[in-house]
């Protein structure tokens, strides 16, 4: 993993769920997926790798919409081929299903869903040097079949003792209502820049190069705008890296006229589609 991009750049942060069932949901992502509890408390429980909170959740009883803008799927970005080869593994061991596992030339990528329906990727990044673009200087991405044991006899025998702390959030990839109002909001609020777009069905955008960070896609119709307190994502963060693209961030809100709101400490920008997006800036 190239932590450039994951350092120096903009990038995402932590995202927020909201679950119906919450003992069930923490159960799933410690034995499952390998994080561990770093805190839980009345409002949400706080896990991830080592003391870097990778996800929240939060317990809700509203039920969920079939068509609502939100989250496709977040990508939990490993070091190494060598730990996806160990979460692999692990997973086979678990037993639980997996709803593929892909080639997508910038990276090899597992899938499954949490109990919930939350979709989650679990990946490892081709060196960015082996990455070619086409004659519009998009990149090329697309989804063939992953070597499946190329991947397993890249583990290292080890017992799985939950992901590996070096693990982010490489990416977050959103079920969106219209693709183009959508890309030109984070181009102008958050200037990510479009990497490669699939017609006019999906876009996969990006800070500095890398191959994305944030991807949006209309395969799920959603029809229905997002709310706070719905199944699903409740928000999720961006991580600016210097205060100068922070207030640029803050300039550009004022600029175009958005407003921001609560959601208990945290401030929320909307995207067109009403996902809350929670700026983030450690000095």
């Amino acid at each position: 993993m190239e932590t450039k991009f994951f350092t120096t750049d903009t990038h995402m942060g932590a995202v927020h769920l909201n679950v119906n069932f919450m003992d069930n949901s923490i159960r799933f992502y410690t034995d499952i997926i390998g994080l561990k509890v770093i805190e839980r408390n009345s409002q949400y429980t706080m896990l991830g790798t080592g003391e870097q909170p990778l996800l929240y959740l939060y317990e809700t009883t509203s039920p969920r919409k079939a068509r609502q803008a939100g989250l496709y799927h977040m990508a939990f970005l490993v070091p190494s081929r060598t730990e996806l080869g160990n979460v692999f593994q692990h997973l086979i061991n678990t037993g639980y299903p997996l709803s593929g596992a892909s080639d997508h030339f910038v990276s090899e990528a597992i899938y499954l869903q949490d109990p919930e329906g939350n979709g989650i990727e679990i990946y490892r990044d081709v060196p960015s040097m082996e990455w070619t673009y086409d004659d519009n200087g998009f990149i090329n991405m697309g989804t063939v079949e992953m070597d499946y044991q190329g991947v397993l006899d890249a583990n290292d025998d080890s017992s799985f003792n939950g992901l590996h702390p070096d693990t982010v959030m490489g990416h977050v990839h959103l079920s969106v209502k219209e693709l183009p109002e959508t890309i030109k909001f984070y181009e102008d609020v958050f200037g990510l820049d479009v990497m490669t777009l699939y017609g006019s069905q999906a876009a996969f955008m990006s800070a500095a190069g890398y191959h994305h960070h944030l991807g949006l896609n209309t395969w799920g119709r959603a029809e229905d705008t997002a709310e706070l307190n719905d199944p699903g994502l409740r928000k999720y963060e961006i991580n600016f890296p210097n205060f100068e693209d922070f207030e640029y961030f803050k300039n550009k809100l004022t600029e175009l006229g958005l407003t921001t709101d609560r959601d208990g400490n945290s401030e929320l920008v909307r995207d067109p589609n009403g996902i809350g997006i929670r700026v983030m800036f450690k000095q």
